[in-house]
């Protein structure tokens, strides 16, 4: 897979998920098998059955998973769709939705834009080619590429012919201001539900509590969360100290301008050689800190421009119920995390969604199916294909303290994992406050110049030009 962005030091969190056998990340909600109807009303309409053939993976034991997933349930070693009858059925599918004008039959803007979003993403799946530029040996190419390219040159122009205007973009419901509105979630952390799902009131408010961060430059805040999902989704960042916006304002000024290094080198008793481990020395922040990741869906509008929407498709928080003393070496322990971090999670589902009743967001819970959808972070098993998969079933919270390592501010990956220690002194990388709306510019600005994007809008023009 081509790398759309280098995340340093990004080593450590892999394997601390390989660690754990992190292969999960979410839900099954409907099962396949009941009649859908999601996208028009006639179930049996050609942009239903696309839908479902795209989206829907069944295991060994027959059970069907993915009708309402976030994401499509296809890794890079996924073979679904890409052989025999479900990349058969795939191709006639998407070749009568294009015969027929199968768009005209999904009129409802919400309803169309979300089916744009799916189908890219299986498109985004598909485009799986090697990294020249990394070096990467022609004849290590990922397998079925003659199929990988029929798929794409069916759903890319699908993709095309279900785009919004500029206007109907922009009346996209706010996701996360209707469930504020509904009063769906608690708005706060209660330590007697410590995975609870809850949505901060004053999240976006600019003097509120809650600070949006950015990086230095044009470099994003969640590069890996952005890589894994080129120009389709855009992250945002935002941290609150229990005291309030100038206590977090006035810690990541002093973690900017400190000169103290973040990694220094020790000698670990039990090992041979001297190993960089995390400073000691870098402030900390209190118990009770929180931090926010925030997922908003973008698309291209008619004219293949790329346009952030107010539509928010997840919202993962971690609030820290204390910060220990680590020893040296001993801070990337995955058992560790979890004991001082409580996770929780709020996604979108289209079933919710359509109601019109429900802002569309929806709790993740520890009995939720999981199943881990992060490219940039997973080895691409399949879970329905490779017996390497099927392991015990793990809470779906692990993943985030399974990457977000070490306590306190060195398990926030926008600020740990900027730096490489072998490389010399990593001084701190000056996160700083901004606004959602900055940093939507600088992840639209990013996207706009990645090969997959490029890739996509390059195929609409010559499709003009014949």
């Amino acid at each position: 897979m081509r790398v759309r962005r280098s995340v340093k030091y990004a080593s450590a969190a892999a394997v601390a998920l390989a660690a754990v056998g992190l292969w999960f990340l979410w839900h099954v909600s409907v099962s396949a098998a009941e009649p859908t109807a999601l996208f028009t009303p006639d179930s049996r309409s050609v942009a239903n059955r696309l839908y479902v053939q795209l989206h829907t993976r069944v295991a060994p034991d027959g059970k069907e998973f993915g009708i309402d997933t976030l994401d499509p349930l296809l890794w890079s070693e996924t073979n679904y769709l890409l052989e025999g009858k479900s990349h058969r059925a795939a191709l006639a599918l998407a070749d009568e939705f294009l015969q027929t004008h199968g768009e005209r039959q999904v009129t409802d803007p919400l309803r169309r834009a979300i089916l744009q979003r799916d189908i890219w993403a299986v498109y985004d799946w598909a485009d799986d080619w090697p990294d020249q530029s990394s070096g990467q040996p022609a004849d290590e190419e990922p397998p079925h590429q003659p199929e990988r390219r029929e798929l794409m040159a069916k759903l890319g122009p699908i993709v095309r012919r279900l785009a919004l205007s500029p206007e109907q973009l922009a009346s996209l419901p706010d996701t996360y201001a209707d469930a504020l509105q509904r009063h769906e979630f608690p708005a706060a952390y209660d330590p007697a539900f410590p995975n609870r799902a809850f949505l901060p009131p004053d999240l976006f408010e600019p003097a509120g509590p809650w600070v949006c961060l950015g990086a230095p430059e044009q470099e994003l805040a969640a590069p890996t969360h952005d890589a894994s999902f080129v120009a389709r989704s855009e992250f945002l960042v935002f941290a609150k100290l229990p005291a309030g916006r100038e206590a977090t304002l006035a810690y990541y000024r002093h973690l900017a301008e400190m000169k103290t290094p973040l990694f220094v080198r020790t000698q670990i008793p039990g090992m041979k050689d001297p190993a960089d481990v995390w400073n000691p020395q870098v402030p900390q922040f209190p118990a009770g800190t929180e931090f926010a990741l925030v997922r908003r869906m973008v698309l291209p509008d008619r004219d293949g421009i790329l346009r952030a929407t107010k539509v928010t498709e997840s919202v993962q928080i971690r609030h820290y119920t204390r910060i220990p003393i680590v020893e040296p070496g001993m801070t990337r322990d995955v058992n560790l995390a979890a004991h001082f971090q409580d996770p929780s999670e709020i996604e979108l589902s289209r079933v919710l969604l359509f109601t019109r009743q429900h802002s569309g967001l929806r709790g993740v819970t520890a009995t939720d199916e999981p199943f881990l959808i992060f490219p940039a972070m997973t080895e691409g098993f399949d879970q329905f294909e490779d017996k390497r998969m099927r392991s015990r079933k793990v809470s779906p919270f692990v993943m985030c303290t399974g990457c977000h390592l070490g306590p306190g501010i060195e398990s926030m990956m926008s600020f740990s994992t900027r730096g490489i220690p072998s490389e010399g002194p990593v001084l701190s990388p000056r996160l700083a406050a901004t606004t959602p709306e900055v940093e939507s510019g600088k992840v639209l600005e990013w996207a706009g110049k990645q090969d997959k994007w490029k890739g996509l809008h390059g195929m609409w023009a010559r499709q003009d030009s014949d």
